[in-house]
């Protein structure tokens, strides 16, 4: 017998059935989408009018049928979903060829015909589900899916991160820029009149007084601390303690805004000056041999300019020794734009009618007295050279809180189960305390105007410091901090010292607290107010005199 010429066709020819072919529908794939199934994802487009041009095969190769391929893109299409939703969805024909998909992982595929990365890595991550079901029910093995679940818990202490990273910030450059310096010490003379306020003797009755006081408070922080309460349930125990001390002229607001004005402003800049700098700046604009480096000095020559002011100076600014000169003395910062404007929690002062009944025992009669003081609120000066007016004496703090007048003390508080720090509240009463320092400098300043110079510390026993208290707290744990201000080579600067801490749930510690918050809200009645009414009525016979 003849060879035949071309037997591998011949022989495909036999297996082919008799009656007339029916024309192959291609399938196309699409793209894979989460929550649609895999019948979905297969478009039929219609078949061309001619049919394709038969493909040869290698000798050998078996010859997928109609049905395999139509499994086989069935199960191509179900990459990247779970076995268990693949077996519910593929046909019966497919079940088969994804079994064999999976075992292949198993056995390395044949030289000829290399798997793609792509199939290769849907195979591995088949494989490894179907060989291990009980880790798709291990939350900790998902990481996506742990992130997901703790996702609040992460981004509150990302933001209680960047928090305490902004408080650090703001204390080691905002308040130092206005001078404001926490855990100093006290020269003696002020440390002595911070002793004799916060260790005044207190008699048996007022301590059993104070005793059951301390034991409310210890309730109302013990309740919160169960109740995983927030920072004003914190505050309210405190606050009705103060209440409690039972103190007449004694006055209380709850977050009362101050008035800006009253914040410190930076002092003026150190009289340092570049102008050394002007002859190496001279020596690189000459030496055009070597321009990296020379663009290297000069930018190592010029003075440091922040963001904010390179982009508004750029147009201007040109490196000579003109402008050397000139930018030897930046201007200051807008007053107050460094430091935010005190929102005390509790501000504790002076009721002002009992002020101006107070007053009015001097040479002014009620009207007269409420009167002069709303002129020393209205009238504008200058208090310092090169600096904006102000009122002259801002008596009353807060705009929404008119009847209390000089206040002596504030209280500052966070809560005890959000996350935030007793630093950030140090941060707020620090400038409290300085706002409420400059109501004293400023009326001292007038009692001092055309004697004495504003900044004379005083010295002798009689002459009581200004000085301020501020109380800060996180949930049960209180602290009590003194305020006062110096003057050092012509700066004027707020310090301040931590004098106590106590946690209120024990109940010794929030007796020893409360007997100094009673000594406090005493001086702040007695011997300040006493100052304070005879210094404005200093003022007022300067006033009226003129």
């Amino acid at each position: 017998m003849a060879p035949q010429p071309n037997s591998a066709r011949a022989k495909n020819n036999r297996r082919r059935p008799t009656t007339r072919p029916q024309q192959r529908t291609p399938i196309v794939k699409s793209t894979p989408r989460a929550g649609t199934r895999s019948s979905a994802r297969l478009q039929h487009i219609q078949p061309s009018p001619t049919p394709p041009a038969p493909i040869s095969q290698p000798t050998g190769t078996k010859r997928k049928r109609p049905q395999d391929s139509e499994a086989e893109a069935e199960v191509d299409g179900l990459e990247g979903v779970r076995p268990s939703k693949q077996l519910r969805e593929l046909p019966p024909s497919g079940h088969k060829l994804f079994q064999d998909k999976v075992e292949a992982e198993q056995e390395p595929p044949p030289s000829g015909h290399p798997l793609s990365e792509k199939n290769l890595q849907t195979l591995r991550i088949l494989n490894r589900e179907d060989m291990d079901p009980a880790a798709n029910n291990t939350p900790a093995l998902k990481r996506t899916s742990s992130r997901r679940s703790i996702a609040p818990s992460d981004a509150g202490t990302e933001r209680t991160q960047r928090s305490s990273n902004t408080t650090a910030v703001y204390r080691h450059k905002n308040l130092a820029a206005v001078e404001i310096h926490m855990h100093t010490e006290p020269p003696d003379y002020i440390q002595t009149a911070i002793d004799r306020i916060i260790k005044a003797e207190v008699s048996k009755e007022r301590r059993s007084e104070l005793r059951v006081i301390a034991q409310e408070l210890r309730d109302g922080c013990l309740k919160n601390v169960r109740a995983q309460a927030g920072e004003d349930d914190f505050i309210d125990p405190l606050h009705t303690a103060l209440k409690a001390l039972g103190l007449k002229n004694l006055c209380t607001h709850e977050k009362a805004d101050w008035r800006g004005e009253l914040k410190p402003v930076a002092p003026q800049q150190s009289h340092f000056s570049s102008s050394f700098m002007s002859s190496v700046q001279q020596l690189e604009v000459d030496d055009v041999s070597a321009p990296p480096r020379k663009r290297q000095q000069q930018s190592a020559g010029e003075p440091y300019m922040s963001p904010e002011s390179s982009s508004t100076n750029a147009r201007t600014h040109t490196p000579t020794n003109d402008s050397l000169e000139s930018s030897e003395m930046p201007a200051p910062a807008p007053p107050g734009s460094l430091i935010k404007t005190p929102r005390p929690d509790i501000s504790i002062g002076i009721q002002h009618m009992a002020l101006i009944s107070a007053l009015s025992l001097q040479s002014l009669n009620k009207v007269k007295a409420r009167k002069f003081l709303e002129w020393l609120q209205n009238e504008m000066v200058q208090h310092e050279p090169d600096r904006p007016r102000e009122p002259m004496l801002i008596s009353v703090p807060a705009p929404r809180a008119l009847d209390l007048a000089f206040p002596f003390a504030v209280v500052e508080g966070k809560a005890y189960s959000t996350g935030k720090q007793i630093f950030e509240a140090e941060n707020q009463a620090s400038v409290s305390g300085a706002c409420g320092l400059k109501i004293q400098l400023d009326l001292d300043n007038l009692v001092n105007r055309g004697a004495t110079g504003s900044d004379t510390s005083p010295t002798t026993s009689n002459t009581e410091p200004p000085l301020f208290f501020t109380i800060c707290t996180q949930g049960p744990i209180h602290e009590l901090w003194a305020h006062w201000t110096v003057v050092e080579d012509g700066v004027r600067m707020f310090e301040s010292k931590l004098l106590d801490s106590c946690n209120a749930l024990l109940l010794e510690q929030g007796e020893g607290f409360m007997v100094r918050l009673n000594n406090i809200s005493l001086w702040g009645l007695g011997p300040f107010m006493k100052s304070v009414v005879e210094r404005l009525g200093i003022v007022a016979k300067k006033a009226k005199s003129e």
